[in-house]
């Protein structure tokens, strides 16, 4: 597998920005979330081909071989839920992935997209505090690209947008993705529209922790900073994050 190249990820972006890419990195949120530190404020993108230690939500790690698309972009936070932001970024993965493959996928919320079911992108949104202030935000998107063999634990949940017949371009994906988010963040939240379309867990049973209390009840709605509405017997309740399992 090729190593993504600086120049082919800027010669799809609409407007250049500072990019970092490496073929191999411990995280992609790790190293951009330093940057921001030092000062980047946005926009700015860290990609690499493989991560050695990526991380998801809830501390998880993130299973990155080698081909994939791992990358953190650094914008300004502009006040928003983080919520907003990881569904902002699941809409623009959606949209890159239907224009360059014609694949349809499909979200689980909070941050999961499906091909078929199967699990191939994951977004993990951080907060960056400066001068204990949170001044910018760092977008992680990990997208399965490439024919991977994936681990006997993860072979029945974990797919990948791989075809033999049509390579995916990587650079020109990536880059999509990238100008899908800061075309959208002026506009938020009108994402969310689409976001809710592809959402699979609308209309579901589901079941969440909240509290330390079991809750199962239909996911409702997404709201405009991302929530999820569950009607319950106890009433609707917001989930902000955590698990939210379909019954």
């Amino acid at each position: 597998m090729f190593a993504m190249k600086t120049d082919e990820v800027l010669r799809f972006l609409d407007a250049p920005i500072p990019l970092q890419v490496f073929e191999v990195l411990d995280s992609t949120n790790t190293l951009a979330k330093a940057w921001a530190r030092e000062g980047l404020a946005g926009p700015g993108a860290v990609l690499a081909d493989r991560q050695t230690a990526g991380r998801g939500r809830r501390g998880r790690s993130f299973y990155s071989p080698d081909g994939g698309i791992y990358m953190s972009l650094v914008v300004d936070s502009l006040g928003l839920h983080p919520g907003t932001l990881t569904t902002l970024a699941a809409v623009a993965v959606a949209e890159a992935v239907m224009k360059q493959t014609g694949q349809e996928l499909h979200i689980k919320w909070v941050n999961d997209l499906l091909l078929n079911g199967k699990k191939v992108c994951g977004i993990l949104t951080e907060g960056v505090l400066v001068d204990n202030q949170l001044k910018t935000s760092v977008i992680g998107i990990g997208i399965n690209t490439g024919p991977a063999q994936f681990p006997k634990e993860l072979a029945d949940i974990a797919g990948t947008l791989h075809t033999d017949s049509a390579p995916i371009h990587r650079e020109q994906l990536a880059a999509g993705i990238i100008n899908g988010i800061l075309q959208g963040l002026p506009r938020i939240p009108d994402h969310i529209g689409a976001y809710r379309r592809r959402c699979i867990t609308l209309g579901k049973p589901v079941r969440f922790v909240q509290n330390n209390q079991i809750y199962e009840g239909i996911a409702a709605d997404v709201d405009d900073a991302g929530t999820l509405l569950v009607k319950t017997g106890a009433g609707t309740i917001p989930v902000l994050a955590g698990e939210v399992q379909l019954i």
